[in-house]
């Protein structure tokens, strides 16, 4: 009787650790069905640059710096519209925009550089900027792309009060 109850444990024990070790059959794997691949994304998410833009963008700050201006912020270049521009900063702190159509340098909104000049707004039509002027406030004026010229709205304040 010890002998048929030590063998029913072995086989019991044996059959224990078979259950742990053999592994369980696998259920049948259900591939998808592939999906479409998505159209590249021209332009990053939340108003981001492509690539190209971004190329466009370093482009216009080269031909800054060949005359002596570092970008004061890249921001100002919205690529949605056809006249672009950015104020670059020289050494000595004086202000100048460099007015771009689409990749192409037309000009600066003045020979002489400003103590104080920013941008105030970008749109379809034009470019608006502020001129800080030291007699205190700013003066704004607006620029356009008109018969193949780069014209001011108004006159741009004299170097003697900007």
């Amino acid at each position: 009787m010890l002998g048929l109850l030590a063998t029913a444990a072995l086989l019991g024990s044996g059959a224990a650790i078979a259950l742990m070790v053999i592994p369980e059959p696998e259920a049948a794997v259900v591939t998808p069905a592939p999906t479409a691949t998505p159209a590249p994304v021209v332009a990053k998410q939340l108003g981001g640059l492509t690539p190209a833009q971004k190329r466009a963008r370093h482009e216009a700050a080269v031909v800054m710096r060949e005359q002596g201006y570092e970008p004061v912020r890249l921001a100002d270049w919205k690529p949605a519209h056809d006249l672009r521009v950015l104020i670059g900063e020289a050494d000595t702190g004086a202000l100048r925009a460099f007015f771009f159509l689409r990749r192409e340098f037309v000009g600066n909104d003045d020979p002489s550089s400003s103590g104080k000049l920013r941008v105030a707004s970008v749109g379809a039509k034009g470019i608006t900027l502020a001129y800080g002027l030291n007699t205190g406030g700013n003066q704004k004026v607006r620029f356009e792309w008109r018969d193949g010229e780069l014209k001011p709205a108004a006159e741009v304040p004299p170097i003697s009060l900007r």
